[in-house]
């Protein structure tokens, strides 16, 4: 039911943070340093939080009279009040709803942008969505998964680990295609004993000739 514009950024959240984070620090810096405030024990170390503002902002009212304030210091101090610390405490909020994700939809915060291909060109694009994973023996469901993770290679160890959560067991035999091919994978199938049939998503790529006789690519490059 998302809209796919409600969309929320990592990258766009940690960069508008940074720079508020950034300009906010360096006006409490100035305003401080005007009033003889830079001997003062502001907290040190770490980034600047909005619970720090406006601790600093209090303090800053109640050491120096508002008639000592020039404008522009007024302006800015009720700025950071009423602008700077509601978007810190905003884009905090924002970056633990993402948690190790790098995006979710406004309207439904568990969804993920994920390439998709709806159109009638198949063209990809990014919609809020979940990785929906299956998998059946003998053409019977054995097992499934949804994820929020947009790529299938990071899925598989944790959806074998419900298969064996479900049945207190391991299938023998893993197949799958080319997207679940990792060496983490690999690692982890052998290691508890099965056998998987997965190939790596370059495999069809090197059997190309055209590939192979590139001279171009670092392992055919000569060493002098």
């Amino acid at each position: 039911v998302a809209n796919k514009y409600t969309f929320v950024w990592r990258g766009s959240v940690e960069k508008h943070d940074s720079k508020l984070k950034a300009k906010t620090e360096a006006l409490l810096n100035q305003i401080e340093q005007n009033h003889a405030m830079e001997n003062e024990e502001n907290p040190v170390g770490g980034e600047l939080t909005a619970d720090e503002v406006t601790e600093r902002v209090e303090r800053i009212k109640a050491k120096v009279d508002a008639k000592n304030l020039s404008k522009e210091e007024r302006k800015a101090l009720r700025e950071m009040e009423n602008d700077a610390v509601p978007r810190m405490e905003r884009y905090k909020e924002q970056l633990a709803t993402m948690g190790t994700r790098n995006s979710y939809s406004k309207t439904d915060p568990d969804a993920t942008f994920m390439r998709m291909k709806e159109d009638a060109m198949l063209n990809g694009q990014l919609k809020p969505g979940y990785n929906v994973q299956m998998s059946t023996e003998n053409q019977f469901i054995t097992n499934f998964g949804i994820y929020q993770r947009p790529t299938d290679t990071l899925t598989m160890i944790g959806y074998l680990e419900s298969f064996r959560s479900r049945y207190g067991m391991q299938s023998q035999e893993i197949v799958a295609d080319s997207g679940y091919g990792s060496e983490e994978n690999y690692e982890y199938m052998f290691s508890n004993g099965m056998v998987p049939y997965v190939k790596y998503n370059m495999f069809h790529v090197e059997q190309r000739r055209k590939y192979r006789n590139d001279p171009f690519r670092v392992s055919n490059l000569f060493y002098n």
